[in-house]
């Protein structure tokens, strides 16, 4: 592989990837179709006599659709790199690390430092930025030979502190790492390369985590890292994840630094770098190692910090008013903030509408009940295989759960987005070590979840005690509680009993070859 273009028939895998790409987007095409029909029924049958409940449905559903729309657009093209990356040809150019510390324990960071000072690359300085301070990781940092500054005003978090990084050090190129996030020895020489193209700002790669076996939290993310990701490179709208990036400087610069209006200074920088007109690479494999979050309290927090951030861009820097994005750019950005929308107002009204069903006897339709089975299911089916075919078959049950679990967290989330225009919410580094939280606090956490576990399995009572005259209503509603306690049964376990689901500890992913 050359610094230089050459045509998108030299791409790497394009030949498969293109194969793929006509599936898809017939998958993509008859899913709309479908959706289309059944939402036209659906207006013309819709039960107004229960106008509330038939808005709630019905708005649902179009947050659904806007979604499916959105989602197949956006996965509809794949971009790939080799493993070994893009080598650099002639003299290497210096690179400066900035590793961002705050109030990590030892345990933590030390692991992380001792693989930056192993990375094997001969021009590199590297620089920590505490925002603790602490003087035992200031002395782990001079016995590397590393740089060490604590900035007087800590203001603007994680954005603020690598801006300040970015003014006491010169490199033309800039590393990224998060304090829990072990490097790999050749992770400058496999993303350097790239930079010989001109127009590249950022190159990103995949990050990796240390969770248990079976991932009970869902920390792999292998639909964003294995399928996202790689289609908004397709478009250039892949996005830097914060650790385990090298940036160029004249490009962070043209931008006026790392954002340091949202929580997280990756997301909306990726955005403002690539509407000035800089490109991106997503690197698809891991050459970082980090912590995960190992309890509920920092599961949930991480998780509603980064819908925060993703619908403060959706409502107050809207990608489709940025006039240096191209079409499928704003696509991507905008399904960042739109993906919490849908989990966090449309699923919770799918989540209560069979409990309303069952206890009231009333339907939000006023066809017969396996009339709108035969008008969903087409559509729900062929969503599923185009949400199985896009994702590379990674979409499975459990990343769903996962998601459809914390809709209150991204309820939350959208509320605070939306009473935060300008200013930052409050943000907190995401702890990665293990804690011992009560069975209460644990309950009081999940409660939103335990509610309506309960009254599905309540509701399902009273239908067999009420409505067994009305066999296709009971059991259609029957199921659907059913579907309600699947999605949030599991995590919600694993939130209250993780010693369950957390006894063998494995890598999630090897070093690319």
């Amino acid at each position: 592989m050359t610094p230089v273009t050459e045509g998108r028939a030299r791409r790497y895998q394009d030949a498969e990837l293109r194969l793929a790409a006509r599936r898809n987007r017939v998958l993509y095409v008859l899913t709309v179709l479908a959706g289309v029909v059944y939402l036209h029924w659906l207006v013309s049958m819709m039960d107004w006599t229960h106008s509330v409940a038939a808005v709630m449905f019905l708005v649902a559903e179009l947050i659904c659709f806007v979604a499916v729309l959105v989602w197949g657009d956006m996965l509809s093209e794949q971009r790939r790199h080799p493993p070994k990356g893009m080598e650099w040809e002639g003299a290497l150019p210096d690179v400066d690390v900035l590793i961002t510390v705050c109030r990590e324990p030892m345990e933590v960071v030390r692991p992380t430092f001792e693989a930056a000072a192993a990375i094997d690359y001969p021009h590199l300085r590297v620089t920590v930025l505490d925002d603790g301070p602490s003087e035992e990781v200031k002395e782990l940092a001079n016995l590397l030979h590393f740089d060490y500054s604590a900035r007087p005003q800590r203001t603007a978090a994680k954005g603020g502190n690598l801006n300040h990084g970015m003014r006491i050090t010169s490199a033309p190129f800039v590393l990224t790492l998060d304090a829990d996030q072990i490097p790999h020895p050749e992770i400058v020489r496999r993303m350097i390369g790239y930079f010989q193209i001109p127009e590249i700002g950022f190159v990103g790669s995949r990050q990796s985590f240390r969770v248990p076996g079976d991932d009970p939290w869902g920390n792999r993310d292998t639909v964003f890292y294995e399928s996202m990701q790689i289609s908004k490179n397709a478009f250039n709208a892949s996005i830097s994840c914060g650790s385990g990036v090298i940036y160029r400087r004249k490009a962070v610069e043209e931008i006026g630094g790392f954002c340091e209006w949202s929580l997280v200074e990756d997301l909306h920088s990726s955005m403002l770098l690539e509407d000035k007109g800089w490109h991106s690479v997503y690197y698809p494999f891991a050459l970082t190692e980090g912590a995960a979050p190992s309890d509920i309290f920092a599961h949930q927090q991480q998780r509603r910090q980064w819908a925060t951030d993703s619908l403060r861009i959706l409502f107050w820097d809207n990608p489709f008013f940025r006039k240096g994005l191209a079409w499928h750019q704003k696509v991507c950005y905008f399904h960042f903030g739109y993906h919490y929308i849908m989990f966090g107002i449309a699923y919770p009204i799918f989540f209560v509408m069979p409990i309303w069903g069952l206890f009231t006897g009333h339907f939000v339709l006023t066809a017969p009940v396996w009339l709108f089975i035969a008008y969903r299911m087409p559509y729900l089916a062929l969503m599923r295989w185009m949400n199985w075919s896009m994702t590379n078959h990674k979409q499975d049950m459990k990343s769903f759960q996962v998601q459809s679990s914390l809709w209150f967290v991204y309820l939350v989330a959208i509320f605070t987005a939306l009473f935060h225009p300008q200013q930052r919410p409050t943000y907190r580094v995401t702890t990665k070590v293990r804690r011992v939280i009560n069975l209460l606090a644990r309950m009081l956490a999940l409660m939103p979840n335990l509610a309506l576990i309960g009254l599905s399995v309540t509701a399902i009572v009273y239908g067999f005690q009420h409505y067994m005259n009305q066999p296709n209503y009971l059991y259609v509603h029957v199921f659907w509680c059913a579907w309600v306690i699947l999605c949030l049964l599991r995590p919600t376990m694993v939130g209250l009993y993780p010693d369950w689901f957390t006894k063998s500890q494995e890598k999630t992913s090897a070093w690319p070859s």
